[in-house]
C-alpha cells in the first residue's frame, strides 16, 4: 500500500512537471505572436497619433468662418481616421466641419489630460454630440473616429487589446472578448500581458492573452495529453522503484551473505608455459543467490565496500580459500595468488592474519604470493613498506592487471616484488596486427626487467602461440587453459596435464 501511494505521489508530481513544462512551451509561442500583435498596434497607434498632432500645428484655419469649415470639411474627408474637426472659444466648442455653427456650444469635459508635448487629451461621452476621444492643440479639436481600430477587432477572439495613456489615465481603444466567467485563479494563471509604450508619444498598447498555455487546449486534448503523462511516468516510476528495491534487496541479501560467509571460492589455474603444467592458482570470489543467480564480482565487491563489511568479506574469503586449497597446495606445491586492494595494504592487519591461516593451515608463506594492482594502489611509502615485510616473510609480489590506466616502469623499480601480470587488454591485441606491435614492444620491455610475467586473459590458440614463441618462460592464464573452477575441479585438473 506504501509503494502505491508513493508511486501516485511521485507520479502526480511529475505529471504536474510536465504540464508545467508543456504549458511552458505553448507560452513561448504565444508570446511570440502575442509580441508581434503588440507591435502592430503600437506601430499603428503611434501612426494615427502623429497624424492627429501633425494635422492640428498645421492647420492654419482658425474660427468659424466659412472659409475655415470648408478646410476643415476637406481634411475630415481626407482623413478616414478623423470624425470631426472643430474650434473651441472660451472652453466650449463653438462650430465643427460635421455640425456647423453650433447653436449651443458644447463644453469641453472637466477633466483634460495634458501630455508633454502639449496637447490636451479629452474624452466625451455625449450620445447627442460625439462619444469617444480628442486631441486639443490651442483652439482646435480634432475628434478621432471610433473606426481607427476596426482593423483589430478580429485579433480580439483571444486577445483583449487596449490603448492608453502612459499614466493609464486616458483609454483611447479597448476590445475585449466575451469570456465564459472564470475564477480569479484561473483567470491569473492562464492570462498573458503584455505592455509596450512609445518612446515618442504619451501612448502605451496593452495586449492580454486570455486562456493562454494549457487553457488555450481543447478539454479532449488536454485530457488525452494527460492521460499520456499519466502512463508514461507511472510505469518510468514503477521502474525505477523496481530498480531500487532491487538495489536495497541486493545489499540485504550481500549483507546476510557475508555474515553467513556463504560467498564461495574458485580457483583459476596458471600454467607454465614450457610444460603446460599447473604450477600456481589464482582465488576469486563467486556469489551464486536464490534470487539473482550468479553476481559478478564487479557488482557485489564495490557493494560491500560500499556498506562497510569489506574487511569482513576479505577475511571469511581468506580463512575459506586457505583451508579449502591447503591439501592441493601441499601435495602439487601450487603457488596461490591472492588479490589485495588498498584497503588491506592499508588496515595494518592483513599480513598478521594471512601469517595466521596459512600457519593453521600448514601452508608455506613461500607459496603464497599478493597480487597488487595498479587500480588499487595506496601512497607509495605504504605501499613500500608493505611489500618489503611480505617479501621479508617470503611471500612473492605480483603486480597484477599491468597496462591498465597509468601504467608506470618507473614506479616499479621502487617496489620489491617477483612477477609481473599482463592484463587481457594487451592480449587483446594480439589478433590485431597494428595492436600486436604496441603489445610487443610493451613486453619486451618488461621481459628486460628480468622478472616473471603472466598472460592474463589468454582465450585462443593464436593468443597462446604468439606468446609461447616470444615469451617460452612466461606463464599463462585464461580460458584456453581453464576458466575458474571449484576445488574438486581443479584437483582433477592436476592429476593430468592442462590441455
Amino acid at each position: 500500500m506504501k509503494k502505491i501511494i508513493a508511486v501516485a505521489i511521485v507520479s502526480a508530481f511529475l505529471v504536474f512537471l510536465s504540464l508545467y513544462a508543456v504549458n511552458a512551451v505553448i507560452v513561448g509561442q504565444q508570446k511570440s505572436k502575442q509580441l508581434e500583435i503588440s507591435r502592430t498596434l503600437l506601430h499603428y497607434s503611434e501612426s494615427l497619433t502623429q497624424s492627429v498632432a501633425q494635422t492640428l500645428k498645421s492647420l492654419s484655419a482658425q474660427g468659424c468662418d466659412k472659409s475655415s469649415l470648408d478646410r476643415y470639411r476637406q481634411i475630415k474627408l481626407e482623413s478616414r481616421y478623423l470624425a470631426d474637426i472643430g474650434y473651441i472659444e472660451q472652453g466650449k466648442i463653438i462650430c465643427t466641419a460635421f455640425w456647423g455653427k453650433l447653436a449651443n456650444p458644447v463644453p469641453l469635459p472637466a477633466e483634460l489630460h495634458k501630455t508633454p508635448r502639449g496637447f490636451l487629451l479629452a474624452q466625451f461621452s455625449r450620445k447627442d454630440f460625439f462619444t469617444g476621444n480628442a486631441a486639443i492643440y490651442n483652439n482646435l479639436i480634432i475628434f478621432t473616429s471610433r473606426n481607427a481600430y476596426d482593423k483589430f477587432i478580429p485579433v480580439t477572439a483571444n486577445y483583449s487589446l487596449s490603448t492608453t495613456t502612459k499614466d493609464f489615465g486616458r483609454i483611447f481603444f479597448s476590445a475585449t472578448p466575451e469570456l465564459k466567467k472564470q475564477s480569479g485563479l484561473h483567470s491569473s494563471l492562464f492570462t498573458l500581458t503584455l505592455t509596450q509604450c512609445s518612446a515618442s508619444w504619451d501612448l502605451c498598447v496593452i495586449v492580454k492573452h486570455h486562456n493562454a498555455g494549457l487553457a488555450s487546449l481543447s478539454p479532449v486534448v488536454f485530457t488525452v495529453l494527460a492521460v499520456i503523462l499519466c502512463f508514461i511516468w507511472v510505469a518510468i516510476t514503477l521502474f525505477f522503484f523496481r530498480l531500487n528495491e532491487d538495489r536495497f534487496s541486493l545489499e540485504r541479501t550481500l549483507v546476510k551473505a557475508v555474515f553467513t560467509n556463504t560467498i564461495g571460492v574458485h580457483y583459476q589455474p596458471i600454467v607454465r608455459i614450457q610444460d603446460k603444467k599447473i604450477v600456481g592458482v589464482e582465488v576469486l570470489s563467486r556469489w551464486r543467490d536464490v534470487k539473482y543467480g550468479d553476481v559478478s564480482p564487479e557488482l557485489f565487491i564495490p557493494l560491500i565496500k560500499k556498506i562497510g563489511l569489506y574487511k569482513k568479506y576479505y577475511i571469511n574469503i581468506l580463512e575459506k580459500s586457505l583451508a579449502d586449497i591447503a591439501p592441493l597446495v601441499i601435495k602439487h606445491r601450487l603457488v596461490v595468488s591472492l588479490n589485495v586492494g588498498r584497503t588491506e595494504i592499508e588496515d595494518g592487519q592483513f599480513i598478521s592474519i594471512l601469517r595466521r591461516l596459512c600457519l593453521a593451515n600448514n601452508i608455506p608463506l613461500s607459496l603464497v604470493k599478493i597480487e597488487l594492482s595498479e587500480k588499487a594502489v595506496s601512497t607509495e611509502t605504504i605501499l613500500e613498506d608493505f611489500c618489503k615485510e611480505l617479501k621479508s616473510l617470503g611471500v612473492k609480489i605480483s603486480i597484477d592487471d599491468f597496462g591498465v590506466q597509468n601504467s608506470n616502469l618507473a614506479r616499479l623499480s621502487l617496489l620489491e616484488y617477483d612477477e609481473i601480470k599482463i592484463d587481457k587488454s594487451l592480449v587483446d591485441g594480439i589478433s590485431e596486427h597494428y595492436k600486436q606491435n604496441i603489445f610487443v614492444i610493451f613486453c619486451d620491455a618488461l621481459a628486460k626487467l628480468n622478472k616473471t610475467l603472466v598472460f592474463e586473459g589468454v582465450e585462443s590458440e593464436i593468443q597462446y602461440r604468439f606468446i609461447a614463441e616470444r615469451y617460452p618462460e612466461a606463464f599463462v592464464q585464461g580460458w584456453y587453459f581453464s576458466k575458474s573452477v571449484t576445488r574438486s575441479e581443479l584437483a582433477k585438473q592436476l592429476t593430468g596435464v592442462a590441455r
